[in-house]
């Protein structure tokens, strides 16, 4: 089964359609509220899953983090920073997102909200 179908049956989230490009990051609103990214997180930690669906797991996990940071909230929010520490703890097999989220090179004034806290952690290795 396909990482994100299995991830859609079992946390009960909408698959996208034909013209989804990127579903972690076209996931609806109603599915970016802190208490989905605890499911989330729970998923990734205890879910059994394969190294592909953890990735998506942990990129939507990242990318609800970063509206939350956006909207008002702080990197020391119980969700947001475990999501951090999860991160650092698999910092090997998502290289590839803590590249994409640091923008090395870029100023933080263009950069996510989540940046800073993830240069921290590719700063870490």
């Amino acid at each position: 089964m396909h990482a994100i179908d299995r991830l859609c049956s079992d946390l009960g989230l909408p698959p996208g359609n034909a013209c989804t490009q990127d579903w972690a990051y076209e996931l609806p609103e109603e599915y970016r509220t802190l208490a989905w990214l605890d499911r989330y997180l729970q998923a990734y930690h205890a879910g059994g899953y394969p190294l592909d669906a953890r990735k998506e797991l942990m990129t939507l996990a990242l990318d609800v983090s970063n509206d939350l940071l956006s909207s008002g909230a702080g990197p020391a929010d119980r969700s947001i920073a475990a999501v951090l520490a999860a991160l650092s703890e698999g910092r090997h097999e998502h290289r590839d997102l803590i590249e994409y989220w640091s923008i090395e090179g870029e100023p933080l004034g263009d950069c996510f909200a989540l940046t800073p806290e993830v240069r921290r952690i590719k700063a870490a290795t």
